[in-house]
């Protein structure tokens, strides 16, 4: 598709883009075609989901929509290949008959693998690591059009950097996934006093597989949620992907709620620290029920309908508790309005050149914004706090780092970028945006 009127925005809004062509390919023959012939710059956009400026392109924009679903599998290698432009609502279903499942999800699922791979996106969990650890071996549609098969005896080096490169060495169009067996998780929720959770943080991240809580700065409680393995239980319900891609735009009571709680603190911003106690409640009786159990495919999303924007930095494990506990007090002290809370996740540390768990255990501190507030306000207090940990951003998340400050956080920086430049000689995908991420 091209035209002087093509018009594109991320989920939130608050990315806009005038591309002048959007390409649709239908498989990578067609794609590799496109690339070769076009100067750029080029970008894979995904579902949008990212919040940074990731996917936007004054060029071409690449969807993979019409490269979806799963290619194969293999139960006894606990493998599959699936497209890259495949929804991860759409992942549990596809690979639910074969016996197989993800590791681990994050809590929205709206995203293309291709997105939540390529970005290092995670859920929960002090043994688990992102998605982009799944990775066994990618399919590459190379700046040069080029389509290469990497694994780890097969480019290792561009296989390595691949496996969290978002969309920078040009597009990923199959995933080869390491995966385990289908499993059931049992959910619980509720509020406990936030002091005794920072207190209890490595006991209770020792106790469940996933464990995390949802902080309301102006509340003094917080809201924890806990997911465990149902051992031998096996859900007769079965949710197809329409099913999924239903529950996850279906607008609740609660957040019609929410949206209008949000609208009151945009104009009122003194009632924050009302709608705070408000919301703790409301949220425990609403995110997890205590005692269900379902496949974990299932489980782990949550609809978030309210459209928002969002910043992520995950901090080293030990310092986790004191990082939290600072950014509630600064939100507190400049009295900075928000409906949101701050969303505290562990994941376990990993060898991914530019993940932002490279190296370390960790824990990630989400803030939010109401898609109609000035965001800045709290993203600036948020990233002071946390870049004083020693915090890295997620690569889809709003953030201020550039090429500079990155090459100073992540050791294997030169490596990738010499990856990087083997798969893309010419900077093709090296939007604006992206040359102020990667090139100092």
């Amino acid at each position: 598709m091209s035209g002087a009127n093509l018009k594109w925005s991320n989920w939130s809004g608050g990315v806009k883009a005038t591309p002048d062509v959007i390409w649709r390919p239908r498989d990578e023959a067609e794609l590799a075609g496109l690339i070769k012939a076009y100067r750029g710059p080029i970008r894979p956009a995904g579902s949008g989901h990212s919040f940074t400026r990731l996917c936007e392109s004054p060029g071409a924009m690449v969807s993979l929509e019409n490269m979806t679903g799963l290619i194969s599998a293999d139960p006894a290698q606990g493998e599959a290949e699936l497209w890259a432009g495949t929804p991860v609502y759409a992942a549990g279903p596809l690979l639910h008959p074969h016996g197989l499942a993800l590791a681990n999800q994050g809590d929205i699922d709206r995203q293309t693998l291709g997105g939540a791979i390529g970005t290092g996106t995670h859920g929960t969990g002090l043994t688990l690591g992102s998605l982009s650890t799944m990775v066994a071996g990618v399919t590459l549609v190379t700046g040069t059009g080029d389509i290469l098969n990497l694994d780890i005896n097969n480019e290792p080096e561009l296989a390595e950097a691949a496996r969290l490169s978002f969309g920078s060495m040009g597009v990923i169009t199959r995933f080869r996934l390491k995966l385990v067996p289908s499993f059931a998780l049992t959910e619980s929720s509720y509020v406990a006093d936030a002091g005794t959770i920072l207190n209890q943080l490595e006991d209770m991240a020792a106790k469940h597989r996933h464990f995390e809580f949802f902080w309301f700065p102006y509340a003094d409680r917080v809201v924890v949620k806990t997911l465990d393995v149902a051992e031998g239980i096996r859900p007769e319900r079965v949710l197809d992907i329409p099913a999924m891609k239903a529950r996850g735009e279906r607008v609740s009571r609660d957040e019609k709620l929410f949206a209008m709680i949000c609208r009151s603190v945009r104009f009122l911003p003194w009632t924050s620290a009302w709608f705070h106690k408000l919301l703790t409640n409301q949220m425990a009786e609403g995110e997890a029920r205590s005692g269900r159990v379902r496949w974990s495919w299932e489980t782990f999303p949550s609809a978030r309908t309210t459209r928002f924007n969002e910043m992520e930095y995950a901090v080293p494990r030990p310092q986790a508790g004191a990082a939290i506990r600072a950014l509630v007090d600064r939100i507190r002290r400049d009295r900075i309005p928000t409906a949101f809370p701050i969303e505290f996740r562990y994941v376990k540390g990993d060898d991914l050149w530019l993940s932002p768990f490279y190296g370390r255990d960790s824990a990630t501190l989400s803030v939010h914004q109401h898609a109609s507030m000035n965001q800045w306000g709290l993203f600036r207090a948020a990233e002071e706090v946390c870049r004083g940990f020693d915090g890295r951003p997620h690569w889809g998340k709003q953030h201020t780092l550039t090429a500079k400050e990155f090459a100073a956080i992540y050791p294997k920086w030169e490596s990738f970028q010499a990856a990087r430049r083997r798969a893309d000689p010419e900077g093709k995908f090296l939007s604006p945006y992206m040359r102020s991420l990667l090139e100092t």
